[in-house]
């Protein structure tokens, strides 16, 4: 670089173009660093405190203070007066605790016990649905068992307890849902065994728990079996379970009219059920178990 005659300094670096700066001008951005850096020095000297604004800043302090401790004083005695109105809530629910008790005619533990009986009932529920529909079937003299303890703790005075009527509500829908898939027509195998006859299998609680419901094994096995009365060891029966949404299975104790009482709530409608089925019920009064009823649409 070199200083020309005029004031002027040139930079010049090889393929960069020449740039010129006059010195006046690089002069001028110093001096307004230097102004710039020796500003909050300045600044700071004239922003010290006096005595007098350190003493009123401590006055309004001490003001502020004072007002704080007066809210917080008053805040306590609101607190105080809470946890007294909450003191004596607990001891209205501790009273009130004592009457449901004395009218339910149960202790704290008995409470508990209930409740947790009806928990368990439900989880048995529960896993009772998760089996496939014929392992179901076969189970549901568990459920007929469950359904009879439900009955039973119904009549129970600790049932009407809030938290316990939700629990049994619970279990009054897992009941139908069972009931329901119960209902449902499936059939499952039997291997007849040594001893075995039609009367005996139906007896079976695995079966259907009633032996007046043979006819309806010796119907779903027409073709194997030529005999009602002859069957073998080791001889593979088709056992039916539930029937379809239209149709109704007879069990002992059954007639027209208590049927259609039951299916279209209107007991003189029994003759419908009649008309339906005039193939296999000979006389409207003469029906027998086993029978797969059709119910025609109301």
């Amino acid at each position: 670089f070199f200083q020309a005659e005029d004031g002027i300094r040139d930079y010049k670096v090889t393929g960069v173009q020449t740039c010129a700066l006059p010195i006046s001008f690089v002069s001028g951005i110093a001096l307004a660093l230097l102004v710039s850096l020796s500003g909050p020095a300045q600044a700071q000297e004239e922003k010290k405190m006096t005595r007098d604004e350190y003493v009123a800043l401590m006055a309004d302090l001490q003001q502020r203070q004072g007002a704080a401790d007066q809210q917080i004083e008053a805040l306590n005695g609101q607190i105080e007066d809470l946890n007294g109105q909450v003191s004596a809530c607990d001891l209205a629910i501790a009273d009130l605790n004592d009457q449901i008790l004395t009218h339910v005619e149960a202790t704290t533990n008995e409470v508990a016990a209930f409740g947790k009986r009806l928990d368990a009932i439900a989880s048995q529920l529960e896993g009772l649905l998760a089996l496939a529909p014929e392992v179901l079937i076969q189970r549901r003299g568990e459920a007929k068992a469950l359904a009879a303890e439900i009955a039973d703790m119904k009549g129970d005075k600790m049932a009407a307890l809030p938290e316990m009527a939700d629990k049994l509500s619970k279990i009054d829908a897992l009941l139908e849902q069972i009931r329901a898939r119960i209902a449902q027509p499936v059939t499952v195998d039997y291997m007849v065994e040594r001893g075995d006859n039609l009367w005996n299998i139906a007896k079976k609680e695995s079966v259907y728990d009633d032996p007046y419901m043979w006819p309806r094994i010796y119907r779903a096995n027409k073709e194997a079996i030529k005999d009602p009365d002859l069957i073998y060891p080791e001889q593979k029966l088709a056992v039916p379970f539930g029937v379809a949404e239209n149709q109704y299975l007879v069990t002992r104790g059954d007639f027209l009219f208590k049927i259609a009482a039951e299916v279209y709530n209107d007991a003189s409608k029994w003759h419908k059920i009649y008309e339906a089925n005039k193939v296999q019920v000979v006389e409207p009064h003469l029906i027998f178990p086993a029978q797969v009823l059709e119910i025609p649409s109301n």
